[in-house]
């Protein structure tokens, strides 16, 4: 089995990886940036998303690319309030500084900060974040629709062609963004963590948002025992409930105490080849879906 979980990470691509520093330098990773692209190179991994819940990544990964080639790094931006929020200018800048995937606001959602979320943590580790979680944001108005700003940037997302994840949306917020991914055919949505506190999305919503065309991520995160938010055999459970086209299997683990992701991701990998995963909808999850996500422009 061990052996089969080292196969399966070749090949494999992380949608939601998190880099050195991630907050501020007391709350890095097992190896800094330089150090992780080399090392899932090594272990034979496609590549992976850089994503932070404080500034963009272009250019930390504009640097990667030119220290370590034969990966593929995937730089992102996170549309939270101190990026100036759900805004298509903020999204359209940073295509132009080479951005290849947006997240919808984490830590200054307005759901996060209801549910107490990521939030508290960014309270504690950078107090001076509090004035940006005055307001929280939504992609929702006064009548339960998108508002514009949110259509606008699902649709300056669908001209370029690149992944777009919910972040710490509610459900219903998410079920209302994969609608309208829906209806103008836009293929890349991804739905952060579902099971997550940051997140609560119902069983219905994760259902109805699936059955729109987005796909449900499942991190190795949320089963580690910091979190234990949710059991391995639930996400096997929901794999086999929508069926392994419409999921995306990712690490989101960081902090000084993580292993390196590519271990991490063996060991997720691994954890579900034991509870009867089949080795062909893993490669589905781990491989095929994420890399044609950001494949970009055919």
């Amino acid at each position: 089995m061990q052996q089969l979980s080292r196969e399966l990470l070749v090949g494999a691509f992380d949608l939601h990886t998190h880099g050195f520093p991630e907050i501020h330098p007391g709350i890095g990773m097992a190896l800094d940036d330089f150090e992780q692209a080399e090392y899932a190179k090594s272990r034979g991994m496609a590549g992976y998303v850089l994503k932070s819940h404080i500034w963009p990544t272009m250019d930390r990964v504009y640097h990667i690319r030119q220290r370590v080639d034969g990966i593929k790094v995937v730089p992102s931006i996170v549309l939270n309030s101190v990026l100036g929020g759900i805004q298509p200018g903020v999204l359209e800048a940073a295509i132009l500084q080479g951005c290849e995937a947006v997240c919808f606001p984490t830590w200054s959602s307005a759901n996060d900060l209801a549910n107490n979320g990521f939030s508290r943590v960014i309270k504690r580790e950078l107090p001076s974040l509090q004035a940006f979680m005055k307001e929280g944001l939504t992609v929702l108005d006064a009548s339960g629709g998108l508002t514009q700003g949110a259509r606008a940037v699902l649709q300056v997302a669908k001209e370029a062609e690149i992944l777009v994840s919910t972040g710490h949306l509610s459900g219903k917020e998410g079920v209302a963004l994969a609608r309208e991914a829906d209806k103008i055919g836009f293929r890349r949505l991804v739905i952060t963590h579902p099971d997550s506190n940051s997140v609560g999305a119902s069983d219905e919503e994760i259902l109805e948002a699936a059955k729109c065309g987005a796909f449900i991520e499942w991190t190795l995160h949320g089963t580690m025992p910091k979190s234990q938010r949710i059991k391995p055999q639930k996400i096997v459970e929901w794999i086999h409930k929508l069926g392994p086209k419409s999921c995306v299997l990712t690490t989101d683990v960081f902090g000084p105490t993580s292993l390196p992701e590519p271990d991490e991701m063996q060991m997720y990998l691994g954890i579900l080849l034991d509870l009867g995963v089949s080795a062909d909808d893993i490669k589905v999850m781990a491989q095929v879906t994420p890399v044609s996500l950001v494949s970009g422009r055919k």
